[in-house]
Order: structure tokens, then sequence, then C-alpha cells
């Protein structure tokens, strides 16, 4: 419009300050007193209302500013003026919804609608309709078409609230017209899960898989898709595999469907490891990466790393004091509020003296050491003077004996209230003290003692040393030569560098700051976390050092510095569609690396795919909570679900689904299967041939009888440890060459499949399974956090196992010491067919020990024949001798012991004077009660009492 349309007020209009309206076309300008209000043409909604009356033309229209009255206006003007103002608006509204609609039909209707567009145009479609909705009602001022799509804009306005339905609309949609593709890209049509993850390109996109729901098949089609039916170049689609063999059969299995498909199988996207991706991008930053000689020699790793700690502990007194400090974290027992948490933490942490010898805990540690540094010489636990029994009922043995001194030390852990830890009987601890004292007085034995206060109190080394100064014990400094040999003699500098080589592989992955190690440690509750932090940053550093002085990177450093290449804009990726397979074992390394190529890219699709229940891998970086806690960690996503199997039946899917489910920090699938079956076809069978203990030979039969119905089955063995299998396989070298028998450890077997799965080893104790042994604190307070349930990653390892099997899987349990897991399998819930009644009786509480919580009694062969000990080791050292009649274990009571056989149940007399069992002796004159200890050379006992004498 060339001239502006202007309408002047009348007098009415002038006397209240209204000069004038005025539109030329691009604005409507309001003069008022001498102020020009301005509303430009595309804040101005389509409802002018005129009206013209004795006082004047008038009129009401909305903005976006505010709404908008103005009176007493030219009545000549203010018709010419208002419908000049709707031509234009009219025409405005028609460029704006025609440009809207498009960029909805392209956002949201042709494409998958993502949540970046959602915010990109809600604003400008809540604008456009609240503007232009009024048109609607007067459809003659804008074309059908253009009412069509304003109609459609308002019926998705606020675009956020019906997102989900355009999804489900384009979904419809590709389901129909991509059916024959989603029929025939992988060997069995795609379930609908499937489908739906395929045609999911949200911004992040996650797929949730259970094992053998085909998560492979979605990688294959959803990138065939994008090419075929969305024309993405193949350059622009990457794919991550989590290593060098997934990849490869990635590889193939894209090349093999492209080719059926009748595709061009040479056009492929990119199929790359994390570290094959940043080495590539290190080559195109002109980084040339060199391997380090650590990366494929992991004892070059160790003896660098031992040369370097022990120059630094040459060098510095205060290195050498602060290396033996830090051997062990230092750990409060008072801390501990079950027995259990602290007999499998002494379990967990050996703590082994500067003399070399093996210590109950870390307070014992540091007298043992103190000592040892001030040329005390002392035993640790050695044999009091008298075999007599304390009244309180049990040998006793003292803590240390310093043997040129000739003095006992007892160390008691009690508060200065007296007071012991939360799980132990502090009464029977406060008589088993006074019974201690009381024997030394009897037997005139010197005894000093140190108190658990001390050492919360930090005076524990100070306190021992008073009392040995007042007795006049001489003390010496021991030399830092001295001190050094003794370190490597007894394998402290070798057990320390191995845990800071694990430690620094923990920094390298979770990517640590020096602030972050102190931060992780302290939220741990492990003593001198800025220590540790110091010792273990000069650690890293020099590592580093090292790499850069050969000009060298390691695996990490593919990642990290790609990263950085990524980050300072070196290397510009250009891909629009990400695919990450096995998700749920990806390293915040990793994640770091992938959140760089998404920000500094073409804004990217992300499609992680992956299954929370096989998440075994947290000791190499594996951050489970990445995929746990996707919208937190990762953003706002479209989640889809695949539930249906075609490797194994309904009765492996529901026991193992059910077990695994336990843990509620975990998604909850439902999964179906292809195959049904009506009998449970997950077997719990015993380790017993002929009522022996046999795990081998006990493998050996179930084979033979799988075989006898199925020759041509494939059978995999599965162990949680290398040891099992291996004697598994001795046991079966006749067997194993003639037919289809794999031995798989659960950690390897992660993506494999054979008809039958036998697993093996199911038993209690450190190397059980499950494991019940963590790493040393220290590492474990570095690793990605692991969620509290009980055993949650074996857990995962056995659902892993078990779902191996395509048609039966036998879990073959140690009835004497069973696994934890096994009490839960005997749930009538998880239908496992329990084929032993050794597992569902009163056995294995013969073999529980009845000095710990959770230990079992396993037999050993000594210097003097066969013995019971706890399957808990360290943390509870008891040893019971083996019944003379059913070879099960007796426990020693005060004057007798009582065999844990209850079908058994002998009670022998104890002799009184060393607490060896009596046995009937024939004498010269008559028969008397001896002790069987007579003779025995070592701490011969004499004892004998008349037959006729009462107990």
């Amino acid at each position: 419009m060339n001239d502006p349309v202007i309408c002047l007020s009348n007098l009415m209009g002038r006397i209240l300050g209204i000069k004038r309206v005025e539109f030329d076309g691009l604005e409507l300008r309001v003069v008022k007193h001498n102020t020009t209000m301005r509303y430009p043409l595309e804040t101005i909604a389509a409802d002018a209302d005129l009206r013209i009356s004795w006082m004047g033309g008038a009129f009401n229209l909305n903005t976006l500013k505010h709404p908008l009255h103005i009176r007493f206006l030219d009545k000549s003007v203010i018709v010419q003026l208002i419908e000049t103002l709707q031509q234009a608006v009219s025409e405005k509204a028609t460029k704006k919804i025609d440009a809207v609609y498009r960029h909805i039909v392209s956002s949201g209707i042709d494409q998958y609608l993502r949540d970046s567009h959602v915010m990109a145009i809600d604003e400008q479609l809540q604008r456009t309709v609240t503007l232009y909705k009024p048109l609607l009602a007067s459809s003659h001022r804008i074309s059908k078409a253009t009412s069509e799509a304003l109609s459609m804009l308002a019926s998705v306005t606020p675009l956020h609230l019906h997102k989900a339905r355009l999804r489900n609309e384009f979904e419809t949609k590709q389901l129909r017209a991509r059916e024959t593709f989603f029929s025939r890209v992988e060997s069995n049509p795609l379930t609908e899960p499937q489908r739906l993850a395929v045609m999911r390109n949200n911004d992040r996109n996650l797929v949730l898989a259970a094992a053998g729901t085909g998560k492979t098949s979605v990688i294959v089609a959803k990138a065939l898709n994008l090419i075929q039916a969305d024309n993405v170049l193949p350059r622009d689609i990457l794919i991550l595999a989590y290593n060098k063999a997934a990849a490869e059969e990635l590889k193939a299995r894209i090349t093999a469907r492209a080719s059926t498909l009748g595709g061009d199988d040479k056009r492929l996207p990119k199929i790359k490891t994390f570290h094959g991706l940043g080495r590539q991008i290190l080559l195109n930053a002109n980084i040339i990466p060199t391997m380090s000689r650590f990366v494929e020699d992991k004892t070059a790793l160790e003896v660098w790393a031992t040369q370097w700690f022990e120059e630094k502990l040459k060098q510095s007194d205060h290195s050498l004091k602060m290396f033996v400090r830090l051997l062990y974290p230092p750990i409060n027992p008072f801390s501990f509020e079950t027995m259990e948490e602290y007999e499998n933490y002494v379990r967990d942490n050996e703590y082994r003296t500067l003399n070399g010898e093996k210590v109950r805990g870390y307070q014992e540690l540091l007298i043992a050491n103190w000592l040892y540094l001030n040329c005390v010489e002392y035993e640790y636990e050695p044999s009091y003077v008298t075999k007599r029994r304390l009244s309180v009922g049990f040998d006793y043995r003292p803590d240390f004996y310093l043997t040129d001194a000739d003095i006992y030390l007892e160390h008691f852990g009690i508060d200065r209230q007296g007071n012991t830890r939360p799980n132990i009987d502090s009464l029977r601890y406060q008589e088993e003290m006074t019974a201690k004292r009381a024997l030394h007085k009897e037997q005139n034995t010197r005894l000093i003692e140190t108190f658990h206060y001390q050492w919360v109190e930090h005076n524990l080394e100070r306190a021992l040393e008073t009392q040995l100064t007042a007795l006049d014990v001489p003390l010496a400094s021991r030399s830092s030569e001295e001190i050094f040999a003794a370190l490597k003699e007894f394998g402290g500098i070798s057990e320390g560098v191995s845990r800071y080589i694990n430690c620094l592989k923990a920094i390298r992955v979770e990517q640590l700051t020096m602030e972050d190690i102190a931060t992780r440690l302290n939220a741990h509750e492990i003593g001198n976390a800025e220590d540790y932090a110091d010792l273990l940053t000069s650690f890293h550093n020099a590592y580093i050092d090292e790499l850069m002085i050969e000009s060298a990177i390691d695996y990490d450093d593919m990642i990290i510095r790609a990263t950085e290449c990524i980050s300072e804009s070196r290397y510009a990726p250009h891909f629009t569609h990400i695919l990450v397979d096995e998700f749920q074992d990806i390293s915040m390394a990793r994640m770091n690396f992938l959140s760089a190529l998404i920000e500094k890219g073409p804004a990217p699709i992300l499609t992680a795919v992956g299954d929370d229940w096989q998440s075994i891998y947290r000791f190499s970086g594996g951050k489970l909570e990445l995929t746990t806690r996707f919208e937190e960690l990762v953003g706002s996503h479209t989640k889809t679900m695949l539930d249906k199997t075609f490797r194994y039946n309904n009765s492996i899917a529901h026991t193992a689904g059910t077990f695994v489910m336990a843990n509620p920090e975990q998604y909850k699938k439902h999964i179906h299967t292809h195959k049904e079956v009506e009998t449970p076809q997950v077997f719990l069978l015993d380790d017993f041939v002929n009522e022996t203990p046999d795990l081998p030979q006990k493998t050996r039969q179930i084979i033979e009888r799988i075989l006898s119905h199925n020759p041509k089955a494939s059978i995999a063995i599965l162990a949680r440890y290398r040891h099992l299998l291996n004697e598994a396989k001795t046991a079966l070298t006749r067997i194993e060459g003639q037919h289809d028998i794999k031995f798989w450890t659960l950690h390897g077997s992660k993506g494999l499949e054979a008809d039958y799965c036998i697993v093996i080893g199911l038993t209690h104790g450190k190397l059980g399974f499950p494991s019940s042994r963590k790493d040393e604190i220290v590492v474990e307070a570095l690793l990605p956090s692991l969620d509290p349930y009980p055993f949650s990653e074996e857990r995962r390892l056995l659902y892993v196992a078990i779902t191996r099997a395509k048609e039966k899987c036998y879990l073959v349990a140690d009835p004497t010491a069973p696994s934890p897991f096994v009490k839960e399998l005997l749930k009538p819930e998880l239908e496992v067919l329990v084929a032993s009644d050794l597992l569902t009786g009163q056995y294995a509480n013969h073999y529980k020990c009845p000095h710990c919580s959770n230990g079992y009694l396993k037999k050993m062969t000594g210097q003097y024949g066969e013995f019971y000990t706890c399957s808990t080791n360290t943390a509870c050292r008891i040893n019971i001798r083996v019944c003379k009649v059913c070879n099960g274990p007796s426990v020693d009571g005060e004057t007798s012991s009582l065999c844990l056989n209850s079908s058994c149940a002998i009670e022998l007399e104890l002799c009184p004077r060393c607490g060896r069992p009596l046995k009937r002796v024939h004498g010269k004159y008559s028969d008397f009660w001896g002790c069987t200890g007579f003779g025995i050379p070592k701490d011969s006992c004499t004892y004998k009492r008349s037959l006729k004498a009462s107990k």
C-alpha cells in the first residue's frame, strides 16, 4: 500500500486527546496526545469489530500486546480503515497459516515429530492460531485451503499437548506404508515394537530390549529404512558398536539385508566402535595416534607403575610412610549395622602387615605396623601358655605377644562407655574381657590393653607407646631401607600398584578430577580421602606424562582426545543420525564423546539401543544409570520396549524375567515368546554324584542325558569362573569332540545362544555365584555408582546366563553351601522345577556356620587330618572337627562336641584341659576315658579319667 489510510477523531475524540488512527499496510498507528502507539501487522488479530453511532466510529480488536478499543473516530473514513486493515490481516494470515502449516506437515506429519521441533514451532503455532482463529467464523476472507489448514492448526494447539496424537498418526501411516519393508528386512518379519523403534526419530530415542528380542534387527532395519525411505545419505548415519566383534556382525548383517532387499549393498552407513571413530577423528585432526606399549602389554603397565612407585618411595621418607598408611583404607567397625555387613567387609578386604601376616581388622594392622616400625618383635595371635579354655567357653589366643618383652597385648573393640559394635553382644564381650584379664592374672603373665576408642580419638599409637615406654620396652625407628624391603617382600608394593592401576582405569573412564576423586571417597566415608586423591592424581598425571614421552595414546585417549578435538572445533561432525548399540554398557567417557558429537553436529537424532537387564560391565566403566535415568541424564526422549522373543520359550522368559525384575531400580518389562510350553523348562539340581559333591561328573551326567534325547543338540556350559569350566572340560574330554559343546564364562556368553545351557557353580562364598566379593573399596568408590539392591549386577549376570538357552536351562547348585540365588529360585512364583531333595530340605542347615551370619562349613584337609572351616575365610576363622559317625561338622561346646547333622546328632565329651574329644582307652588294669591328644608330638595332652567318674 502506498498511501496510508488516515482516520481523524471527531470533536469528542480530540477533547479526550485522540488525534488520529492510521494504517499504512505494515502497521497500525494510534496517536494520542503526543504519543504514537504502533501495532505491526503481524501482531494484529483478525477479529476487528466496527461500530458506528451518533457519537462517531469505534472499533475493537486484539493484538499480541493488549486489546485495543478506540472510539470517537470520523465516521466517513472508519469503514475504509477497517476494511483495508482486515484485507491486509487476511493476506498476512494466509501467508502465515500456510507457512506454519507446511512446517507442521514437514516436521510432524511427513516425519516423526521431534521434541526440538515442538519447542521451535509451538510458540509460532500458538501465536498464529491466537491471531487468526476468528477467520474460521468468516471463512470468506481466506481460501478454503487456508481455512482447512487453520482448522488443523487449531486442533493441534498447543503442540506439546497434542504431540502424542501426531506421532501416533505418523506411526499408523508408516506401519501401512512400509509393511513390505518391515516384513522383508530381516529373516523374520519385524514385530510391531521393532517397527515402531525403526520409525521413531525423536531427538533422543531409547529402545529397551530384553534378551533375544531382536535389538540388532532394529539397528539393521533402522539404518536401511533411513537410507531407502527417508533418503538419508549413508555417510550421515553413524552406528556405534560396543566392540570390534559387534561392529563386524552389524556390518555383515546390514550388507546381507541390503542385498536381499535389492538395494546397493555398497551404500552402507558408517559402523564403528567408539575407539575406531575416535582414532579416525584424531587422524582427521592431523593427530597420528601411535598406540602405547601399555595397550597390548598389561605387564608393561605393571612394570612401569611399579618402577614409578618404587622411585617415589625411595626418594622420600614421607612418601614411603604415606604409601604404607594408604595401603589399606581405614574403616570404623562401628559403622556396620549388621554382622553380615562386617563379615563381608573383612572377607573382601584382606589386611597384611609389614611383617607379612594377615590380621583381622584395620586397627590390628595399625598396631602390628607400629610395632614393626618401632623394632618391637611380636607374634600375632600366638598360642597362650595354657591350653585351658576360658570360662566363657572358647579357646584363648591373645591378639599379640611381644616376644622379647614377654608381654601380651589385647586390643578391645569398645568405646568409652564400654559399648561394642551394634551387631556384637556387649554383655558377652565384657564377660570375655573379664575372663581374659583373669586368666592372665592367674597365669602371672603381663598384659597391656588398647581400645577402639583410642583409634577414634587418634590416640591409638600414642597410647601404645606410652604403655611400652612405662614398661621399659626399647623402641627404635626402623630404617627406610628395611621398610621398603618389607613392603616388597610381602607383596605390599605389588598389591598397592595393582589397586592403583584399577583406580587409574576408573579415573580415566569416569574422567575424574582430583576434586571428583576426593568427593567420591568422602561419599563412601573412606578415611584419608584427600591423601588418596593427591596420590592418585600424581599417578594419573605421571601416566599421562609417560604417554606424552612415548608420543603415544591408549584406548581411553582415543575417546578423550577425540572428544577434545570435537569440542575445540578441530573436527566438525556431519552425522544426522547416530545409533548406539549396547547402550547400557556405555561409560562416562563414551557418553561425553557422544554428547560432543551431538552438540557440535547438525542436530543429529540419537537412538540408544540397550537392555538394562543385561548391564554386566560396571568393572570396565559401564554406567547403567545413563539408561535407567535416561530422561534426567540424556534428555527427553521417545521410549520403545521390545517385548517379544523368538529365542526361548515362555518358561525361560518367566523365570528369568521374574528373577531380574526383583530389583526395583530397573525397568519393568513383560516379555512375550513365540514358543509356548506347558511345563517348567528351568531346572535346579544339586552337584552330588553318588552322595558326594562332584560338579564335573554331575555336568557330564546332565550332558549325557540331553544327548540321549537329542544327539544333535547344541549345549553350553556356563560358569562365573573359568577354572570351573576347565574342570568340566577335563571331565568331558571324550564327549566334547563328538558333539556341539561350548564352554562360556557368564560375561563371555552375552549375545550367544545354545539349545541347552548348564549353569554351574551356584555356591556361596567369595568365589561363589553370586560373587560376594566387591572391588577394594577405594576402587569401588571410583567406579560408576551401583544401585543398592543386593547382588544387582550378579543378578543381571544370572539373567544373561538363563536366557542363553533356547530349550532348557539347568542350574547346578551346591547343597552344602547354597548360593543366595538358590534360596530365591526355590520360591514358587519363579516356577523352577527343583530336581533335588537336598536343596529343598534341611540339608544346607547342617553346614551353616554357627559362628557367623552367612558362612557355610566346607571340609578341608590339614596337617592332622580333615576338618571344617567357614566359607567366609578371613571373616570367620573357625575350625570345626569332623563327626566320626557321619563325617558332618561337629561343633564344640564347653564340655562336649555336638554333630550339626540332625539325623546324627552325636555328642562327644571334650577334654577339660585341651578341648579335644575324649575316647575310651583300654588300660593295663582297666578301661578309662583318655584325651585323643595323648601322644601327639605337638601339644600332647595326657588327661585321663575313670569310666565311673562323672562328667
